[in-house]
């Protein structure tokens, strides 16, 4: 017999059902080794999850995190609040190692980096709608520092970046009453 297999809501893709789940944290051990799964908010996606290794003090960051490079695209399944608060998990981590999935290994100070970058877009996409700019003024109006300007991907991803952050911002920008 085969594993069961359901569809995911709104999608004909099989989909093996897991015999495992967890909610906020799952520490699995084997081998003599101790490995993390951390759900620490919706983030890049809603599913995310961190991986930590503490014997290695090693961290997987995937999509979350970045090396001196751009966010990927448009944030197109995004959650600005909970990305923030995962960098901000990750930076009270003690880690020496951080693969972020692509590209090179970050460090601590990088995924500083990032948060602030992400801060910085939200307020400005925030501070320009606010000011009555349309999408046509606006991502001419962003303006990155000269750190972020040698991003790897800054000329493909940075006005992707500000329309997804732009998409984000015009469907949260009244908050939570």
């Amino acid at each position: 017999m085969g594993p069961e297999f359901f569809h995911v809501e709104q999608e004909q893709i099989p989909i093996a059902v897991p015999d495992i789940t967890y909610e906020k944290q799952l520490t699995i051990k084997s081998g003599g080794e101790t490995v993390i799964l951390n759900h620490i908010a919706p983030s890049h996606s809603n599913n995310m999850s961190v991986v930590t290794f503490p014997g290695y003090k090693a961290m997987q960051l995937t999509d979350i995190g970045e090396s001196n490079t751009m966010p990927y695209n448009d944030f197109l399944d995004f959650y600005y609040d909970g990305w923030i608060e995962t960098l901000d998990w990750a930076l009270k981590q003690d880690v020496n190692y951080i693969d972020v999935g692509h590209y090179t290994p970050a460090t601590l100070e990088n995924i500083k980096d990032l948060r602030e970058y992400m801060i910085d877009l939200h307020a400005q996409v925030l501070s320009l709608i606010r000011q009555g700019q349309s999408w046509d003024q606006l991502y001419r109006n962003v303006k990155f520092s000269d750190k972020v300007k040698k991003w790897g991907g800054f000329d493909s991803m940075s006005k992707l970046n500000i329309a997804g952050m732009y998409r984000w911002v015009t469907n949260h920008r009244r908050g939570v009453w």
